[in-house]
């Protein structure tokens, strides 16, 4: 800690104190005044001690130091050496013990929510645009720090080791100040690009010096993705193929740029955040259809609620919530306009045709992505052979392709970002056809949806199978994952 001293009465000065900034140090057993080993105690009378932790040695002005916090915080050093901490104590003997009783100058953000999945300890948590610089003087007539609101940033929180393990607790030290309503003070960082904030404030909240300022939040928006990189492949069946239709005309794809998908299918849960951080207003009926503004194309139908295998809405927590105990299976009776609303919310897209299939063969040619024997079909995909309850079931549940991706075959038919036509949006389309990024045709009536359901077998569930539906139609057989641009 960092010390000044001055005679009993005398004011401190902003240099010439008996003590100038000592920096005073325990070793667990005593204390050292490390930079004053030759400082005494000048006369027989009683002294002033000021006191500030942690120690700077830039600081020579007691009456105007400034103290910034860490903007990483993600350490026990770092989380400390971010606590500011005040003292002073008058009119000390000669011969006394020198007693401070240090006040903590900032406000400690708490923050809890309940622990990811199994491999996403890449998460970092961060109070967004805060105020991070104080100015001190010891002398002044309140022992405080003031908040210097033209400096502002991000501030990483710390991992605080010593939680229940039924929740994640993150914490920060940052200056007393007033979040305004509206704000989004929490954004969460994880794959080492992805950003979320959190919900917006409903309403101020001031972060006061000396208090815990405890707040549970959910981690929105958290999505496991797999990177794709940028290739070429045959899109398309083989005419001998089983199952192939003039739809799937094979040529050749070559796609220029690396992007991420979804490991999984977007959940119940996954959607309930969306609703709520966008607030979504609810609708009486088991059966409603539930609409928003979606970018470009107005008020449409997000999806139809079902009480048995989506979201509800629940008044008493005043938010959407997964139905019974469907919390990780996948969103169904979702429309493409549904798919496309979160998707803008997450800062993704929905795929192409072309990345969903190269991501979906992963490198195969077969009809599917395990080889060409259907008979091994329930190891990887729920469908018709092995499906329960007579729905969709829990994500990830089944073997993966080779990249790593779940229920890419059944489950749930996903949306894709194309419109539908016959050729895929190619003029004169012959076997011939090489195309880059290719991205469908402008317009149709309907949207590409691909990979089966739970309900088909195994002919609608091959990798180059094409279906269609309306954009604005709710199925029980139709959900949807997320990409993103590698860049």
């Amino acid at each position: 800690m960092g010390v000044f001293a001055t005679a009993f009465g005398s004011e401190l000065q902003s240099d010439g104190n008996v003590l100038q900034n000592a920096k005073l140090v325990y070793d667990g057993s005593s204390w050292t005044l490390e930079n004053n080993p030759a400082a005494q105690w000048p006369t027989d009378y009683p002294m002033d001690f000021y006191a500030y932790y942690p120690y700077d040695e830039n600081v020579t002005n007691p009456l105007d130091i400034t103290f910034n916090i860490q903007a990483e915080q993600t350490d026990a050093d770092s989380f400390a050496a971010s606590d500011l901490m005040l003292a002073r104590t008058i009119g000390v003997a000669r011969g006394a013990t020198v007693c401070l009783m240090f006040y903590h100058a900032l406000s400690l953000v708490d923050v809890t929510f309940t622990p990811l999945e199994e491999g996403a300890d890449d998460v970092r948590v961060q109070l967004n645009d805060v105020c991070n610089s104080v100015k001190v003087n010891l002398a002044g007539e309140e022992l405080k720090a003031e908040s210097d609101e033209s400096s502002r940033g991000s501030v990483d929180l710390y991992l605080f080791p010593y939680g229940s393990g039924e929740v994640s607790e993150y914490r920060a030290w940052v200056p007393a100040q007033t979040v305004d309503e509206g704000s989004q003070l929490l954004k969460f960082v994880y794959s080492g690009w992805r950003e979320m904030y959190g919900n917006t404030l409903q309403e101020k909240l001031s972060l006061l010096s000396g208090e815990v300022i405890a707040m549970e939040s959910e981690f929105v928006g958290y999505l496991p993705l797999t990177r794709i990189t940028a290739g070429e492949f045959t899109m398309g069946t083989p005419e001998d193929e089983s199952g192939h239709s003039y739809m799937e005309t094979q040529h050749k794809v070559i796609l220029t740029k690396d992007y991420y998908i979804g490991t999984y299918e977007i959940t119940n849960s996954q959607y309930a955040q969306f609703l709520n951080a966008t607030g979504v207003a609810d609708v009486s009926g088991d059966l409603s259809p539930i609409t928003a503004e979606v970018e470009g194309f107005g008020t449409q139908t997000l999806f139809e609620k079902n009480p048995n295998w989506n979201v509800r809405y629940d008044s008493a927590l005043r938010k959407w919530v997964p139905v019974l105990d469907k919390t990780d299976v996948p969103m169904s009776h979702v429309t493409w306009y549904g798919a496309k609303a979160y998707a803008d919310w997450i800062g993704g897209e929905l795929p192409t045709e072309a990345q969903w299939e190269y991501a979906c063969r992963a490198g195969t040619t077969t009809a599917w992505s395990f080889g060409g024997d259907y008979s091994m079909i329930s190891e990887y995909a729920w469908c018709d052979e092995n499906s329960k309850d007579k729905g969709p079931s829990e994500v990830g549940q089944l073997k993966p392709n080779p990249w790593g991706l779940y229920d890419m075959h059944g489950n749930l038919y996903e949306w894709v970002n194309d419109w539908f036509d016959n050729n895929y949006g190619i003029e004169n389309l012959t076997s011939d056809t090489v195309v880059e990024d290719p991205v469908g045709p402008e317009s149709s009536l309907y949207k590409v949806i691909k990979g089966g359901s739970w309900f088909n077998y195994w002919h609608y569930l091959r990798s180059g199978y094409r279906n269609v539906y309306f954009p604005a139609g709710a199925s029980d057989c139709n959900g949807f994952r997320i990409s993103f641009p590698a860049e």
